[in-house]
């Protein structure tokens, strides 16, 4: 998907430009774009792009609505900076969306605003960059449906993959050795605080992660006896946000084998205490038999 460009700045037209000037813009294009194929990239004033896209603003300024769109977007600075460069300060307006109510207007704009904002978000993720998560995510986007599915479906799919490790993870024979630190590396406390940001579109996702880590902890008890490790990656679970019912199911498997995982802990402090009153003992009738 192309980044968006103004047909007024690619074309260095007045936004109040007649029919009859839209017209003869139209046309000096053509005819200069008219030996170039429709995938090439050609070039306008200082800008590039391939010849279909420029010939899909033409036909766009020659309609009202989508040239009225056009003009709405060049007028709200904020947004055009967005959609043009991934500038965030549009999303620093404390009533953003509320200028612009017209649900076709959005429907226009949503392959260019889901392309900016996916982009924007996924690197947010991979850097750790929790202050443009939490900007992006602090307020809902100007619709549902599809335009969420354009601005999230990248981030979705890249935290997919923790997803997909978890369930390599199962069936990896090296469980039986695996160390705690490194089977909490596959869910880190600084992962789980960046999933945890993300708007609740993200719930179904962070729901699969609690699903698959329940089914690790099921695994690790079961075929290797590591009620250590089930424990530890089940914790690291409950602290994603997650779907009431689905919290449950970890907070019983918790509670399954927590006692399993303390009983050595407690035989062993049983221990320790049983043999000191026993040392102690033995020095008070050594001493007091001398």
């Amino acid at each position: 998907m192309l980044t968006y460009i103004s047909p007024y700045k690619l074309f260095d037209l007045p936004l109040d430009s007649s029919e009859a000037i839209l017209k003869a813009n139209e046309v000096k294009v053509l005819e200069r774009l008219k030996h170039n194929d429709e995938n090439e990239i050609v070039q306008i004033g200082l800008t590039k792009t391939l010849k279909s896209h420029a010939l899909q603003l033409l036909k766009e300024l020659g309609d009202s609505n989508t040239r009225q769109y056009h003009i709405t977007i060049f007028n709200y600075k904020k947004l055009l900076n967005f959609l043009e460069y991934g500038q965030l300060n549009y999303f620093r307006q404390e009533k953003k969306n509320s200028n612009i109510e017209d649900a076709e207007f959005w429907k226009f704009i949503a392959p260019f605003f889901g392309r900016q904002f996916g982009e924007t978000l996924l690197k947010a993720i991979k850097t750790n960059d929790k202050d443009t998560l939490m900007l992006l995510s602090s307020e809902s986007l100007p619709m549902t449906g599809g335009f969420e599915e354009l601005c999230y479906k990248h981030a979705a799919s890249y935290i997919g993959k923790t997803i997909n490790e978890l369930k390599q993870l199962q069936v990896q024979k090296e469980l039986l050795h695996i160390s705690e630190r490194e089977l909490l590396s596959y869910l880190p406390n600084k992962t789980i605080e960046l999933y945890n940001i993300l708007p609740d579109y993200f719930n179904v996702v962070r729901n699969l992660i609690a699903t698959e880590i329940y089914s690790l902890s099921v695994v690790l008890i079961q075929n290797y006896g590591r009620s250590d490790g089930a424990s530890a990656i089940i914790k690291q679970g409950l602290k994603l946000k997650l779907d009431e019912s689905v919290r449950k199911n970890l907070e019983a498997m918790n509670k399954n084998f927590t006692l399993k995982s303390q009983v050595p802990t407690f035989i062993w402090v049983a221990l320790a205490a049983v043999s000191l009153l026993y040392i102690i003992k033995f020095i008070e009738t050594t001493f007091s038999g001398g």
